[in-house]
């Protein structure tokens, strides 16, 4: 496989789960997202957190039909930023190996619709594992690290260096 990242524990620097925390708590009571990414010579490390826009509330303004949720219980990524972050980290050799988001005054679990976003088909929209981080009154709760294999989702560890 070449993308070991989705197949075992991940060793996740600590300034790097402390931006995602504070990305959490600073966005909540919505939810953050973005993009987790290591060194391609160290595949089960990563190294840098890159924050993403949630475009959730964007959407459901222009066309609240089609886009129901708001930021506040769904995170929606531009899927340009998508590609040119994806882009840039195969360039320089830094790929994204996860995508995170937050979930508001609820656990950090795999929803329904976090799944289907994630295999809209049964496979993985991207080559990345999924970290959700719970908050509940702007303190992070808990946090959680799923993967697809063989057709059901998951947990991998995080080991914090």
């Amino acid at each position: 496989m070449n993308h070991p990242w989705l197949t075992a524990s991940l060793a996740v620097d600590r300034a790097v789960l402390d931006a995602v925390d504070a990305h959490a708590v600073a966005e909540y009571p919505n939810e953050s997202c973005g993009f987790l990414t290591g060194p391609a010579a160290d595949p089960l490390v990563i190294d840098r957190a890159i924050a993403a826009p949630n475009l959730a509330d964007k959407y459901h303004k222009a066309d609240p039909e089609t886009f129901p949720r708001t930021a506040r219980e769904y995170y929606t990524i531009d899927a340009r930023l998508i590609q040119r972050t994806f882009e840039q980290g195969e360039r320089d050799a830094q790929p994204v190996k996860v995508i995170y988001h937050s979930h508001c005054d609820c656990g950090a679990y795999f929803s329904q619709t976090d799944q289907d976003a994630a295999a809209p088909d049964g496979q993985l929209a991207y080559p990345v594992a999924w970290l959700v981080t719970a908050v509940t009154d702007k303190k992070v709760t808990d946090r959680k690290l799923f993967t697809l294999r063989e057709g059901a989702w998951v947990e991998l560890a995080i080991t914090v260096r």
